[in-house]
């Protein structure tokens, strides 16, 4: 497969953004304000618990079962696993180079967030604010993560709460990026075995402006393969904006399309699509976990983020992973 010679990493705001997220600290959201009066009695407060144990035990097993889903696929198609993810890597780990690259990303990280206790952990995380049955979640999800990708759904899944994703097919270094194996082609491949509900009802190109723009000709051309055929399998949308300011206005539409009246739990940002965080500096202000809503952004060059942000809408950011983890108590999956 093609290497240096097709890629044209792209270091932008988006990926020092990411970098520097590990010297900022966090920002925690209060605790959920709809509450009945009263403090709950004991009874009610175990059986809450019982509850978000069950679903953590079950997202996780759900997560378990779709690795191994996913690496008996890689088998069959004579995918062969990343030499630098070393023996007994998560197959959520991809290659380092690949024509769909187009950022640099830490193999470290991507270790991390192959992680099975993700799933759990995110259950426990979305539970204890307000996230449960019937809740509607929105994401926007790149291939740079899987592994976290992956969590979320099977955590909404297990709440019971209705997840609607946006995502994209190209990925950054040692993430979704091998043709056959992109992030909508894995969901797609899960949705087909019947691990998970469909989350994605739509999906882009991804990259520079949502569109590819870092991409070789050639490259450009397989992305668009892959695009319709996701796009098929999933019965999703195929998104091909413009410009930047469609791709953001086309998201942030769809997700209004599907709330259905509903009000927006939560925005969940995995990995570091232009049209989700922006191409603006203030995405620096950006913290990993979550978020408190609030105006960062106004300019032309605002994201989804910054739309849901002000819009009131809890924001939980899936970067700067391995610090995330050190707070979430997530630990590096062991080799079998």
């Amino acid at each position: 497969m093609p290497r240096e010679g097709r890629l044209r990493p792209r270091l932008s705001i988006l990926a020092l953004a990411a970098a520097l997220l590990v010297l900022v600290g966090t920002r925690l959201l209060p605790e959920p304000v709809t509450r009945r009066a009263g403090p709950p009695m004991a009874s009610e407060l175990a059986g809450r618990s019982n509850s978000v144990v069950s679903a953590a035990t079950a997202a996780e097993s759900t997560f378990r079962a779709a690795v191994a889903t996913i690496a008996r696929a890689k088998r069959d198609a004579g995918v062969a696993a990343e030499p630098a993810a070393g023996p007994g890597a998560s197959p959520l780990i991809g290659a380092e180079l690949t024509p769909l690259v187009t950022t640099l990303g830490s193999l470290e990280a991507k270790r991390v967030a192959s992680s099975p206790a993700w799933a759990r952990v995110m259950v426990e995380q979305l539970a204890a604010r307000g996230v449960g049955r019937g809740s509607y979640v929105t994401a926007g999800f790149s291939g740079s993560f899987p592994g976290l990708n992956l969590a979320v759904i099977t955590a909404c899944q297990a709440l019971g709460a209705d997840l609607v994703a946006v995502s994209s097919v190209t990925a950054s270094t040692f993430g979704a990026s091998e043709p056959g194996f992109t992030w909508p082609e894995m969901e797609a491949h899960l949705v087909r075995n019947g691990l998970v509900t469909r989350a994605t009802v739509a999906v882009s190109v991804g990259g520079a402006n949502d569109r590819g723009e870092d991409l070789e000709p050639e490259a450009m051309e397989l992305a668009r393969q892959i695009l319709a055929r996701s796009t098929a399998d999933l019965g999703a949308r195929m998104l091909r904006p413009t410009s930047f300011q469609q791709a953001v206005a086309e998201r942030l539409a769809l997700y209004r399309a599907h709330a259905r009246g509903r009000p927006i739990a939560l925005y969940v940002n995995s990995g570091g699509t232009d049209a989700s965080l922006g191409r603006s500096e203030s995405v620096l202000r950006l913290q990993s976990g979550f978020v408190r809503p609030g105006r960062f952004d106004q300019s032309r060059d605002r994201g989804v983020v910054a739309h849901m942000a002000e819009l009131d809408v809890p924001i939980l950011m899936l970067l700067n992973i391995r610090d995330l983890a050190l707070r979430w108590g997530v630990t590096e999956p062991r080799s079998e």
